[in-house]
C-alpha cells in the first residue's frame, strides 16, 4: 500500500467520523470504535471460521463449476457458429432478466440452501461465457490462415493463438467476477435466510438493528474479496510470465 492510498483511507475515516458526529445516531452511523469492537468480537468468536467457510465453499465451488462450463461452451461457441447461435438467446435472456426476479424465483424453486448457489451460477455464467467467447472470436483471421497454411493441428492452433488470448483476457475478467461472485452469494444468503454464512449473519444483525456488526461483517466480506482477488491475480500473472518465457 503506497502513501497516497493510506492518505485516502485516513481521509475517508476522518470524513466518516465527522458524519458520525453530525448524525449522532449510532443505529444509523456507528463510530469506527464501535465497528472495530464488533469486528474483534466477530473474528475471535468460536463460530467465525465456520461462517466464513460456509460462504467461501459455496462461492468457490459454484464459481469453479461455472467457470469450467463457461470455458467449454465459450471455446466451442468460438469454434462452431451453430453453438454460438443456439446459446445466444439463452445468454441474452440470463444477462437481461432482473437479478431480483431470478433471486426470488430460484429461492422458491430450490430453497435457502441450494437457491443461493443457483442464483450465483445464473448471474455469473453470462459474464464468463461472453468474456471467453469474445476472446475466441477476437483472434485475427490472418493468423488463423497462417496456421492453416502451415498445417497446424487444432491443438497446436489453440496453444499458439487461443490460449495466450484467453489467459490475458481472463487475467482481469476473473478477478472482477470473483468479487461479484461473493457479493451475489452473500445477497442470496441474506434473501434466502441461509442457515450458515456471512449473509445469515448480516440478516441476523439487521433484525436486531446491530449496525456496528453489520458494518463489521461488511468489512470482513471486503477483506475476503480483496484477498481472493490478490491471490488469483498473482496466479494469473505467474501463468502469463510462464507463457511469455
Amino acid at each position: 500500500m503506497n502513501r497516497y492510498s493510506l492518505l485516502i483511507i485516513v481521509g475517508v475515516m476522518v470524513c466518516y467520523e465527522l458524519a458520525v458526529e453530525i448524525v449522532d445516531k449510532p443505529i444509523i452511523l456507528p463510530s469506527i470504535l464501535l465497528i472495530f469492537t464488533e469486528l474483534c468480537r466477530i473474528i475471535f468468536s468460536s463460530s467465525f471460521v465456520s461462517i466464513i467457510w460456509a460462504t467461501l465453499v459455496r462461492t468457490m465451488m459454484t464459481f469453479s463449476c461455472v467457470f469450467i462450463i463457461s470455458l467449454i461452451l465459450g471455446v466451442f461457441s468460438g469454434y462452431f457458429k451453430i453453438i454460438r447461435l443456439l446459446l445466444s438467446p439463452i445468454v441474452t435472456f440470463l444477462r437481461t432478466v432482473p437479478t431480483i426476479s431470478v433471486t426470488i424465483i430460484l429461492l422458491i424453486w430450490f430453497g435457502r440452501d441450494l437457491g443461493p448457489i443457483m442464483i450465483m451460477a445464473l448471474v455469473i455464467f453470462p459474464l464468463l461465457y461472453e468474456l471467453i467467447g469474445g476472446a475466441i472470436n477476437d483472434i485475427d483471421s490472418d493468423l488463423l490462415d497462417v496456421c492453416l497454411l502451415f498445417g497446424a493441428t487444432h491443438f497446436e492452433t489453440f496453444k499458439a493463438l487461443y490460449y495466450p488470448q484467453l489467459l490475458k483476457i481472463l487475467s482481469s475478467g476473473v478477478q472482477a467476477t470473483i468479487g461479484l461472485s461473493f457479493k451475489v452469494m452473500v445477497m442470496a444468503e441474506v434473501m434466502g435466510q441461509s442457515q450458515v454464512g456471512i449473509g445469515q449473519q448480516l440478516n441476523y444483525e439487521k433484525t436486531y438493528l446491530n449496525m456496528p456488526a453489520v458494518f463489521a461483517w461488511t468489512i470482513v466480506l471486503i477483506l475476503l474479496v480483496m484477498f481472493f482477488e490478490i491471490i488469483i491475480g498473482y496466479l494469473i500473472k505467474k501463468l502469463i510470465r510462464h507463457l511469455d518465457a
